[in-house]
């Protein structure tokens, strides 16, 4: 996220969030480390982040995202479900934050596949293999891009994320008939949000760089149309809830292919 361009006014508590963050890590870093540590801090300064993740040892990645910002995030995208002993897929992992996590709340198995920020010109695979070998967590990877995310390429999982993607593919339908094809019991979508005036399903096209100053933001759907798109793909119940931080400028949709009594879900219900 370029923190430099002109921001929406919805994004702006967002955006405040995100420059703290920047702050507090370069508060951290003059912190003195020695040993390890200091090897460790000294490779994780070699790259662009997106994640604040504590790796340990008084080392924390200076992502552009604080440990607060994901912590809120990472409750409302697991709050409701029990990973303990589930399959999950995060598709569009970057530096790994939310794989990690998920491994960390029991889950079986977690695949973390990327390819837009695995590129050498964004370098993530780099920052994710560091930050997983400094974790010591099982959790995989794979190099695939979305419109190839089918069962015969990764198989199916019990819980798939599908976080700050939808907006970014040309063709996001497609990519939730994909999401629908690899998920067993409930996927978790979380995406930017436009038209939330209208009362009816409907989606704005970014044809240049009007979201964010991001040539690679393309959609702007409402909550309407998720829900729609996601019923439309295969999902029997999906439940909303906005952003933790910025309210209905982003919302986080629970998409469940099952009765909730048989999904990963905790006791309690909305």
């Amino acid at each position: 996220m370029n923190l430099s361009a002109k921001i929406p006014k919805q994004l702006k508590p967002l955006a405040r969030w995100l420059d703290r963050s920047a702050r507090q890590a370069l508060a951290r870093r003059r912190q003195p480390l020695e040993g390890p540590a200091a090897e460790l801090l000294a490779q994780v300064q070699r790259y662009f982040w997106f994640h604040s993740i504590d790796l340990g040892n008084g080392v924390v990645t200076p992502g552009k995202k604080s440990p607060k910002v994901l912590r809120a995030e990472a409750d409302a995208i697991f709050g409701r479900l029990d990973l303990r002993g589930k399959s999950v897929l995060d598709i569009g992992a970057w530096n790994g934050y939310f794989s990690f996590e998920a491994k960390r709340r029991q889950a079986n198995r977690v695949l973390a596949t990327d390819h837009h920020c695995w590129t050498p010109e964004i370098n993530g695979r780099a920052t994710f293999d560091l930050a997983r070998a400094a974790l010591g967590l099982d959790v995989e990877s794979l190099d695939v891009d979305v419109p190839d995310l089918t069962p015969d390429r990764v198989g199916r999982f019990d819980v798939v994320l599908f976080l700050g993607v939808f907006y970014h593919l040309v063709d996001p339908v497609r990519a939730l008939q994909n999401l629908a094809a690899v998920t067993n019991e409930v996927a978790v979508v979380e995406t930017h949000l436009d038209l939330r005036a209208m009362d009816r399903p409907a989606m704005v096209f970014y044809p240049g760089t009007e979201l964010n100053d991001d040539p690679t933001n393309w959609w702007g759907p409402n909550r309407q149309c998720v829900e729609a798109l996601l019923k439309v793909v295969g999902f029997e119940r999906v439940v909303y809830q906005p952003h933790p931080l910025v309210g209905d400028a982003r919302g986080v949709f629970h998409a469940y292919k099952k009765s909730p009594t048989s999904a990963a879900l905790n006791a309690w219900m909305p």
